[in-house]
């Protein structure tokens, strides 16, 4: 327990030590010990984000809003884009004399 006092003892007097060389190094401290902070709730959120979009054990997916899904009708087109699309702009275009 004594070590970790001295310790943290003289990470204080450290960050007095440089607080009172000026606001840079004050600013250099506060990002440096701010990191690993960042670092911690960036893996918390991971994790989180992980256990709870990880599929069901019975197989069923998470209940959603199956209410608002649009239903296609047969007779409704596919709204595909066309793979070659200059032929048909080819094809409408008159052709220039020569």
């Amino acid at each position: 327990m004594e070590k970790l006092s001295s310790f943290l003892s003289a990470i204080w007097d450290t960050i007095l030590n440089k607080h009172e060389q000026g606001l840079f190094n004050t600013i250099c401290l506060g990002v440096i010990l701010a990191l690993p902070l960042l670092v911690v709730i960036t893996l918390l959120f991971i994790c989180c984000h992980c256990c709870w979009n990880r599929p069901r054990k019975n197989g069923q997916k998470p209940v959603q809003n199956k209410g608002k899904k649009k239903k296609k009708k047969k007779a409704e087109e596919d709204l595909w884009i066309s793979a070659q699309p200059k032929l048909l702009q080819m094809d409408k275009r008159p052709s220039l004399p020569v």
